[in-house]
């Protein structure tokens, strides 16, 4: 893969993760503002908000998993050029599956707080 292509995958990706994110931000942010202001007006609506609660935490998780997977895929496939570098060197060091790790673990828990405030 010449550098051009691999740099114009890794934009989209990168651009896609924070995208998800800032999606993700607005969403939940919304969704506790209901749960802390909704008070009487959730009586009945509560299957509603325990289903958006877990399809925004879902959506969010999986789309991260697969971003980060895709990152670690372009690590493989790393020009030689990139790879030779000091940026390359670098980026080959991150623990890219600790993050993937890490963030399904905190979505995990995000969801549970929210169900639990719900």
């Amino acid at each position: 893969m010449d550098l051009s292509h691999f740099n114009t995958m890794v934009e989209s990706n990168a651009a896609n993760l924070r995208s998800t994110w800032r999606n993700y931000s607005l969403s939940s942010s919304a969704l506790v503002a209901t749960i802390v202001f909704g008070g009487d007006h959730l009586d009945g609506k509560r299957p509603m908000m325990i289903f958006a609660i877990i399809g925004v935490n879902l959506l969010v998780l999986l789309s991260t998993d697969g971003q980060m997977a895709q990152f670690q895929a372009l690590r493989k496939d790393m020009p030689t050029e990139l790879a030779n570098s000091t940026t390359g060197q670098e980026w080959t060091k991150q623990p890219l599956g600790v993050f993937r790790v890490l963030t399904a673990v905190m979505t995990i828990a995000i969801t549970v707080t929210m169900l639990m405030a719900l």
